[in-house]
């Protein structure tokens, strides 16, 4: 279990942290996911600042267990609004799915850092 646990946290880790980091960029219109759907850049900034936070708290989950948690339930409520969000566009495929599966994966990560003491 702690092998798995570990493995998911670096991976979705560093999936935000480049994500995060693209999104902080912001390099020109369009070019991430929240440009696509219409966010003013103010806003494709804070979902970066987020998901930046989220994927290093992540990425420290091996050292300190409630970082690890606490990014993990901030990521499966920015991942659930994200679910949310393209449910009520009418979104189909990927993009609809993409987040939900990152919202379960997260909230399975914020319950089980937590009881297993990885950290």
């Amino acid at each position: 279990m702690h092998i798995a646990l570990t493995a998911v946290t670096v991976l979705y880790g560093g999936v935000f942290v480049v994500s995060g980091t693209g999104q902080l960029a912001g390099r020109g219109p369009l070019r991430t996911p929240a440009a696509a759907c219409g966010f003013s850049p103010a806003a494709c900034q804070g979902i970066g600042a987020l998901e930046l936070l989220g994927g290093a708290g992540l990425l420290t989950a091996g050292y300190l267990t409630v970082a690890g948690a606490v990014a993990a339930a901030g990521l499966f409520l920015l991942t659930a609004a994200a679910f949310l969000y393209h449910d009520g566009q009418e979104d189909r495929g990927l993009r609809l799915w993409a987040p939900a599966v990152t919202a379960a994966v997260m909230l399975c990560v914020a319950v089980a850092l937590p009881l297993t003491g990885v950290g």
